[in-house]
């Protein structure tokens, strides 16, 4: 009785970790698909890269924390207009509905949202969003990626 119960828990111990490695190898392959994706987006020599951050696929994603989805954010080195956006988005491949003039409002103050560009790509919903610190600082671009489900890419 005593070796079936070894047996058992060593069979229990062998199935977990197969089960966490195959979901592990299936997760990491979703984050650098996110990669490549990103990887499109060309960005002008001089910019500095602020933060990156990759929320991986788990099990349970909930609505406000949506996941896999990748970001990244960059420092330009001017203050962006839309048409520097539009051609970011031409150069990459993708298609985006611009919302926004890209110009900071006179009464802005702090970090304020100037414009954003929504477009999907091969399964892909991609933002590129555009902050202005303060008047006439270089803007910041921040990119966020989100794999869409089966359901959500169909639409």
């Amino acid at each position: 009785m005593r070796k079936l119960a070894i047996r058992l828990c060593l069979i229990m111990v062998l199935v977990w970790a197969g089960a966490f490695f195959f979901v592990k190898t299936h997760h990491d392959s979703v984050a650098v698909q996110l990669g490549a994706v990103a990887d499109q987006l060309e960005i002008p020599q001089g910019w500095t890269v602020v933060s990156q951050h990759v929320e991986r696929e788990r099990f349970i994603c909930f609505n406000n924390k949506s996941c896999p989805t990748l970001s990244r954010t960059w420092q330009a080195d001017r203050v962006l207009e839309a048409e520097d956006v539009l051609r970011l988005a031409e150069a990459s491949g993708w298609e985006f509905e611009l919302e926004g003039t890209c110009e900071r409002g006179p009464e802005s103050i702090g970090l304020s949202s100037v414009c954003s560009a929504l477009a999907t790509y091969e399964g892909h919903q991609i933002q590129l969003s555009v902050d202005s610190l303060e008047a006439g600082a270089p803007s910041l671009i921040r990119l966020q990626l989100k794999a869409l489900g089966t359901e959500e890419a169909t639409k």
